[in-house]
């Protein structure tokens, strides 16, 4: 990532933003010690943080214009996605109606302390501050995306990359309300973990769609994915009947997931005629 690609001045979605944030969420999944040599020698943000606390795993980073708050998805174990489908609701973060995944809503209440407190020990005053996650992670960080907007922390983006449904539709309206455009879900193809929990079970997306169709070109046309949804969904609420039905119906499900397989879509478009 060179050190110009996250730039905190585009308002609204921003393709070099996105990439970036890509790139941290692949990364993500590296052992700790390269991922501190690459955020601090290679993209140029000194000041990192590590945070790790079981289930809730990222990293911080800034300098003096942004931070930087990635969270470390699932990518690869799909047995685990069955136990991650405890689809039981519990209260949302702004005290209304809204209910949100009580799994992941529960781990991330355990390690937000940690997070804050390392959110202030590197940010500056008027820093910038991305989220981004992929997978598990992009859960992760729509949640602590809400909590921020709750406790007028502010959040200039969230970039969401393959992240599940993480709340009901009251949720997706309060989390709307609060976020005003600043939420970019990007999905790839045929990812079978952006089609969970089932709709069936009062799941909602939030967030503003972004698709990565398979000759690699990005839209943000609804239309498409909404008949695609309407016809791949399957019915049922077994966990894991759920995901091998979508397995089943959707080629390259397991593939398009991938981090890496963001990275790269996205690094196309950002340089065409190929890496610098």
């Amino acid at each position: 990532m060179p050190p110009d690609l996250l730039s905190p001045f585009p308002v609204g979605f921003d393709l070099r933003n996105a990439y970036a944030c890509a790139l941290a969420s692949h990364i993500a999944y590296q052992p700790p010690e390269l991922i501190a040599g690459t955020v601090i020698d290679r993209w140029g943000l000194p000041r990192y943080r590590r945070f790790d606390t079981g289930l809730v795993q990222g990293f911080v980073a800034a300098d003096d214009r942004l931070t930087l708050l990635c969270f470390r998805g699932t990518e690869r174990d799909f047995n685990e996605w069955h136990n991650n489908l405890d689809t039981e609701f519990t209260g949302g973060p702004f005290g209304g109606r809204e209910r949100v995944h009580r799994g992941w809503a529960g781990a991330l209440a355990t390690a937000l302390p940690e997070i804050e407190a390392k959110l202030d020990s590197v940010s500056r005053p008027g820093s910038s501050l991305f989220l981004t996650g992929h997978s598990l992670g992009g859960a992760l960080a729509t949640l602590a995306a809400a909590q921020f907007f709750h406790h007028r922390r502010p959040v200039h983006s969230a970039y969401l990359f393959g992240a599940p449904r993480v709340g009901c539709r009251n949720f997706r309206e309060a989390y709307r309300a609060h976020d005003q455009g600043r939420t970019f879900r990007v999905v790839n193809r045929h990812d079978i973990v952006a089609r969970i929990p089932p709709r069936l079970l009062r799941y909602r997306h939030v967030g503003s769609l972004r698709y990565l169709a398979e000759d690699g070109t990005l839209h943000d046309d609804l239309n498409f994915w909404e008949r695609l949804l309407i016809y791949l969904d399957p019915a049922g609420r077994d966990a894991k009947r759920y995901i091998e039905a979508l397995a089943d119906r959707l080629p390259g499900a397991l593939d398009d997931h991938r981090a890496d397989a963001y990275v790269a879509k996205l690094g196309a478009l950002v340089h065409p005629s190929g890496p610098p």
